[in-house]
């Protein structure tokens, strides 16, 4: 491919022929989006600056986090495997099958490693889960703006894994000797390569940042602008403006949480747009137009349960070797990363 191909104003050239009468450039609505994209960054920050201001806060805000936005989007994942028969019948190995397996990866790497090891593990796996979930909504905009379903945008994948990039070697340099309270290992990274990794990551935004300009000029689609924007920001603020790793892996997780529930809904919302579907007669229902409350509480409920009963299940159980409890939180996240991975991997053979 060119560098001319890179860098053509978006949406590309080759592509223009796939645009119809009804491409938007959103991914259900102007509003939807709005509070998708721009309501979702600004609650991040504001709830992160304040933990910031306010360091008694940060342990009740972190528990708001867990309970009502990362529990809650775990389960989220969920609906689209285990929320009706067919459904779960058609993913039985990810229900059933994966879990132990994950469980028993995750008991091993803690026993061999201790507590160090798995939450290193977890530091770093869910940057790039974070990442992965950018990289997929900038390509559901992308098609929402009229591009091929195949089409690439190199300079804007580029763009989005840059800027983690840069933030890992950034905290990497930086040898936080725990992050959530846990000790954590570091490779050491010379302070050289993180210039370097900055440098190209500030070098390739201004390339996307001209290309978008001319983008404008002519058309292009403001969700796929404004989203990789937000990611843009929240990473460079979580990773590098954020000096302790606690609080900006805070600042992060919320803005991944809260955009996950969402995303997952208007997903929803578009497969069950026809109305009620009875072989998904909840999913179909929480999934209808202005729902996306009834839908997060659904999620919230369920996850409520789940992790109440494993906060119980596991108090029952004594274990002198291993932190028993975090190896059990810590297999639902790894097992959420590998579901996930595999069912938007998938969905158009599905």
């Amino acid at each position: 491919m060119s560098v001319l191909a890179v860098l053509a104003p978006l949406p590309l050239a080759h592509e223009s022929r796939a645009r119809s009468a009804n491409v938007t450039g959103w991914l259900r609505s102007p509003a939807f989006d709005f509070v998708f994209i721009v309501g979702v960054f600004a609650f991040a920050l504001t709830v992160g600056a304040t933990a910031l201001l306010v360091p008694a806060l940060f342990g009740w805000i972190v528990h708001a986090d867990f309970w009502l936005l990362a529990y809650p989007h775990v389960v989220s994942t969920f609906t689209r495997i285990a929320f009706d028969r067919e459904s779960a019948k058609r993913h039985w190995f990810l229900l059933a099958g994966l879990p132990p397996l994950v469980f028993l990866a995750t008991a091993s790497a803690t026993r061999l490693g201790g507590v160090v090891a798995l939450n290193t593990i977890y530091f770093y796996w869910q940057t790039y889960h974070y990442t992965r979930q950018s990289y997929g909504i900038a390509r559901a905009y992308r098609r929402a703006g009229g591009a091929t379903a195949h089409g690439r945008d190199l300079l804007t994948d580029a763009v989005v894994f840059a800027f983690p990039i840069w933030g890992l070697l950034h905290r990497a340099h930086q040898q936080p000797p725990k992050f959530y309270a846990s000790p954590l290992w570091s490779p050491p990274v010379p302070q050289a390569l993180v210039v370097v990794a900055g440098g190209i990551a500030i070098a390739l935004l201004a390339a996307w940042t001209l290309r978008t300009l001319l983008a404008i000029q002519r058309g292009g689609a403001p969700g796929y602008v404004l989203f990789v924007l937000s990611h843009i920001a929240v990473t460079a603020v979580s990773y590098i403006a954020i000096a302790d790793i606690t609080y900006g892996w805070l600042v992060i997780n919320l803005w991944h949480n809260a955009q996950y529930l969402f995303f997952v809904w208007a997903h929803n919302a578009r497969q069950f747009r026809g109305g009620i579907d009875e072989s998904h007669p909840l999913l179909s229902r929480i999934s209808q137009p202005g729902r996306v409350g009834t839908y997060a509480l659904v999620c919230f409920v369920i996850s409520a349960a789940v992790y109440l009963t494993l906060g119980r299940a596991t108090a029952l159980l004594s274990s002198k070797v291993l932190p028993l409890v975090l190896i059990c939180h810590q297999t639902i996240n790894f097992h959420h990363y590998l579901v996930d991975a595999v069912i938007w991997r998938t969905r158009k053979a599905s």
